[in-house]
């Protein structure tokens, strides 16, 4: 991939139940209500919860995602119902090497919509989006080892365990965590995809 900034990236992407798009403006109300309602339940995880004491901080971030989006650095989505529009959770596509390409899935949600299967049909839409839009040959997710709802996502969608890099990251409370490789190449993906209902 020689020049990714003349990529095309669609405004949305639709699944049966929700849309994932690009963050604009008027999400940092309902995602900084969203990351303070669920702060303990991501912060366990994730150190960046702790980033957004204010809506200021949400609109900050949303705007350096925007950013990073016609440059094609990274691809920062929220995903929504696809009824009502209610804020779920977000979603990052991260190129780490246009030249292969190699790109990484990271996701939340927010606590009360945890285990719904939201975040399952976000990761197969920017899964199939990376092997068929983008050209990818590989896709790779990477959960926290105690993170076993994380895990059982990429598990769930054909994801190959690469193995646990152990002491990797120091997880938000200032602990060593070991850190799960799952990734999809084109041939994992052209099986995996033919179990996705």
């Amino acid at each position: 991939m020689e020049r990714p900034i003349l990529l095309d990236f669609p405004a949305e992407m639709a699944g049966e139940r929700i849309l994932v798009r690009p963050w604009l403006d008027q999400d940092a109300q309902p995602m900084f209500e969203a990351i303070r309602e669920s702060a303990e339940h991501i912060g366990r995880w994730m150190p960046w919860p702790d980033r957004h004491r204010t809506v200021d901080d949400t609109l900050e971030y949303i705007r350096h995602t925007q950013a990073d989006l016609p440059r094609r650095e990274a691809f920062g989505m929220g995903i929504f119902d696809r009824e009502t529009g209610e804020l779920l959770g977000g979603i990052g596509l991260h190129p780490r090497q246009w030249a292969i390409p190699s790109l990484e899935i990271g996701y939340w949600i927010r606590e009360p919509k945890e285990g719904k299967g939201y975040v399952t049909e976000a990761v197969t839409l920017l899964t199939r989006f990376s092997f068929g839009r983008l050209g990818a040959n590989r896709v790779f997710i990477r959960c926290d080892r105690r993170n076993t709802r994380s895990c059982a996502i990429p598990e769930r969608l054909g994801f190959v365990n690469e193995g646990t890099l152990r002491n990797v990251e120091r997880d938000s409370a200032g602990d060593l965590a070991d850190i799960v490789i799952w990734a999809m190449t084109p041939e994992d993906f052209s099986r995996a995809e033919k179990t996705w209902t």
